[in-house]
């Protein structure tokens, strides 16, 4: 992803109102949406390709990916939900169920044909040569951090969640600095204090990889790295499937990344649990 603040002042303002107004570039000509910005087709032609389109009708195709997978209000949605599963059991079986499968299905195929695997190695490379990486999550994301830092621990020892030994996010924060990665997972509605801890650890000179859903998340502007998945859902909740999807890849890519070094680990730690008796036998 390009970062806002890598474009010129008036390719930015271009890039704000895509980023604020999808619609409006999904469905109307260039020269409708360039009235409508109050800037020049040729500007948003630049755009385009500023943001590693080849053409303009690229950056339109982006857009109507983005409108395809944004959540409706929960309120909305709980209110569809309860229109789906009305009805028998057998409705409400193909109803509701089947529509959340065809759902997280349906997300995770945009995920890979939109992922950038370029920017998902450079993520890669950098979780594996951190110093540290602080994990930090609220609400659903702090359970998605919390399982990401799970596969992590049995192959590395520098990895943490913030606040999960009792301590303040400050006390973190504070030892944060160049060389860190802080990673987060943050899905709508997002937490004030993910997004100030993020802002602190680029201004302490760390790089910050964020998973988000939506091109206006305020991560677009602060994080080094930031991957957008689709968590639209017939339920009242996102869904989380293609984040746990884009998680568990990129935990392989960065396992990969640590060698034997890693691979001996994970061979201690599963030593170790059988040893000490933490898996049920039979």
């Amino acid at each position: 992803m390009t970062r806002l603040d890598n474009l010129s002042p008036k390719l930015r303002s271009a890039a704000e109102f895509v980023v604020a107004h999808p619609d409006e570039v999904a469905t109307r000509t260039l020269r409708q949406v360039a009235k409508a910005a109050n800037l020049t087709p040729p500007t948003l032609s630049r755009l385009a390709r500023a943001l590693d389109c080849d053409t303009y009708e690229d950056l339109r195709e982006i857009c109507r990916h983005e409108l395809k997978r944004r959540n409706r209000l929960l309120a909305d949605k709980a209110d569809a939900l309860l229109r789906l599963s009305s009805g028998s059991s057998s409705n409400e079986k193909s109803g509701v169920f089947i529509s959340q499968a065809s759902s997280a299905i349906e997300n995770i195929q945009d995920l890979t044909e939109t992922v950038d695997m370029e920017q998902l190695r450079s993520a890669a490379d950098m979780l594996a040569q951190a110093r540290q990486v602080v994990l930090v999550g609220t609400s659903s994301g702090l359970a998605l951090a919390n399982y990401f830092c799970c596969m992590a621990r049995l192959a590395f020892k520098n990895w943490k969640i913030a606040g999960a030994d009792g301590s303040l996010w400050s006390t973190t924060l504070a030892d944060i600095g160049p060389g860190d990665v802080m990673f987060l997972v943050s899905i709508q509605p997002y937490g004030n204090l993910p997004v100030r801890a993020a802002q602190s650890a680029r201004e302490a000179g760390a790089d910050v990889i964020a998973v988000t859903d939506d091109l206006a998340s305020p991560y677009g502007s602060i994080a080094t790295q930031c991957f957008i998945v689709g968590t639209d859902s017939p339920q009242f909740f996102p869904s989380h499937v293609a984040a746990i999807v884009l998680l568990e890849g990129l935990m392989g890519m960065v396992v990969r990344r640590g060698g034997k070094k890693a691979a001996k680990r994970i061979q201690n730690a599963e030593s170790k649990a059988h040893e000490i008796g933490e898996y049920w036998v039979n």
